[in-house]
């Protein structure tokens, strides 16, 4: 993972960005900073859809600060997201066993399963521990 924390005098606050383990664009933050539409719009078209180091350089001149650091996601975070509150204990237990790759997959892709449920309604969300203990992030929640 890849996460960049990116400002400028040009705004206040700052942007986040994060690219995957195969280097494409997972997520864009623009929410603790204030932008004109113009910059929303300049900032989209020079971001690449798969990482390049240093990200910078896609933004040619600008006066932008790039700082590159690590993603994690805590327990409580991924808990909150996946929102069906049983077994906690249990399902931490499985959450510390997780590489942090494992960690930041398991949280971005519950949106993917959350939309397979919705078009298969039949279908039940899992427990919190067998999403994490059968590792579900791992699916293809497309088909």
């Amino acid at each position: 993972m890849n996460k960049y924390i990116i400002t400028s005098p040009a705004f206040t606050g700052e942007i986040n960005v994060l690219y995957g383990l195969d280097n494409k664009l997972l997520y864009i933050d623009f929410l603790k900073c204030d932008l004109s539409q113009e910059q929303t719009d300049y900032f989209k078209s020079k971001l690449p859809a798969l990482y390049s180091d240093p990200l910078v350089e896609a933004f040619g001149k600008s006066r932008l600060t790039v700082i590159k650091e690590g993603y994690q996601v805590s327990f409580e975070q991924w808990w909150n997201r996946y929102n069906l509150k049983r077994n906690r204990l249990r399902a931490e237990k499985h959450w510390q066993k997780l590489s942090e790759a494992d960690r930041v997959n398991a949280f971005f892709k519950i949106g993917m399963y959350e939309r397979h449920l919705a078009l298969n309604a039949w279908k039940t969300k899992a427990d919190p521990e067998t999403y994490l203990k059968s590792r579900y992030w791992d699916n293809d929640w497309t088909k």
